[in-house]
């Protein structure tokens, strides 16, 4: 297995994942996104119920800007 990285952001790297993603439904190829690390730990905190409830709208406004 070969890991490439590619950045979506660029013109290059747009078009070079569009022409893997044609690919797609062959074996020899797997596209897979990974997130970000302020994602990952946005969805471990979230995992571990460290999380903001809130009743409403008002609710999460006024815990927002306090």
């Amino acid at each position: 297995m070969t890991t490439v990285i590619i950045d979506e952001k660029t013109t290059k790297g747009k078009s070079l994942l569009e022409f893997l993603k044609s690919f797609s439904d062959e074996r020899f190829i797997s596209i897979e996104k990974e997130p970000n690390e302020t994602t990952k730990r946005a969805i471990r905190a979230a995992k571990e119920g460290k999380v903001t409830r809130t009743e409403n709208l008002d609710d999460l406004m006024e815990k927002l800007n306090a």
